[in-house]
């Protein structure tokens, strides 16, 4: 009777914890922007570039992927940042942002919230001063959830990496800043993604703004 209860209790948790596992998910991660300060250097996002590696059949979780295997599409990897799974582990469904946005935009913006914050003022291309700003590229290295199944809760993980390399005096040629956000949790909905998701960038803003000295 014992095993039958634990079975039961086993299927039950998984069911929990995929919720609707198979199917694509979208979720806009959406961002407050922070006004440029009225004075401060200006600097320049001039590139973005997204250097993640997506596998097929990738040994561990934390390894972007996606379900109809389309790691080589770059219409579908460019807004790719999650990969759903079953109670048992079993890789599923993956998680994208909405038709028009993409993981270089998300971080470029991030980016430009966290120089504002320390006080720097950030040029579009089509501001006069853009030809003097301060020259910021950014290279992604890292943009991706990822759950862990569990049988009380399962975790929901969020990692990020990325490099700045400009001309700043507050960046040595280039700076490798990281986030990485482990939240619990007793099902894997798209609030719940959202969540994690949303603290990870949260956290990576933030680090990003303890790399850089305002000026």
């Amino acid at each position: 009777m014992r095993i039958i209860l634990r079975s039961l209790l086993i299927l039950v948790a998984a069911a929990l914890a995929s919720g609707c596992a198979t199917s694509r998910g979208i979720l806009d991660v959406s961002q407050t922007a922070v006004d440029n300060p009225d004075t401060g250097v200006a600097v320049a996002i001039l590139r973005v570039s997204d250097k993640r590696s997506f596998e097929l059949e990738p040994r561990q979780a934390d390894i972007p992927s996606l379900k109809n295997g389309e790691i080589l599409n770059e219409a579908i990897t460019s807004r790719a940042i999650a990969r759903k799974r079953n109670g048992f582990g079993k890789a599923m469904g993956d998680i994208l942002l909405p038709e028009g946005q993409t993981v270089s935009e998300l971080v470029k913006s991030t980016v430009a919230d966290a120089f504002r914050n320390r006080g720097y003022r950030v040029i579009d291309r089509d501001d006069p001063e853009f030809g003097n700003a301060v020259p910021v590229e950014v290279d992604i290295n890292e943009f991706w959830a990822w759950m862990q199944p569990g049988f009380w809760q399962l975790t929901l993980h969020h990692r990020a990496s990325i490099t700045l390399s400009g001309p700043l005096d507050t960046l040595t040629g280039s700076d490798d800043v990281r986030s990485e956000v482990t939240e619990g949790f007793q099902t894997a909905s798209g609030g719940n993604w959202m969540k994690t998701i949303d603290a990870g960038v949260a956290q990576l803003r933030g680090n990003i703004a303890s790399a850089i000295t305002a000026e």
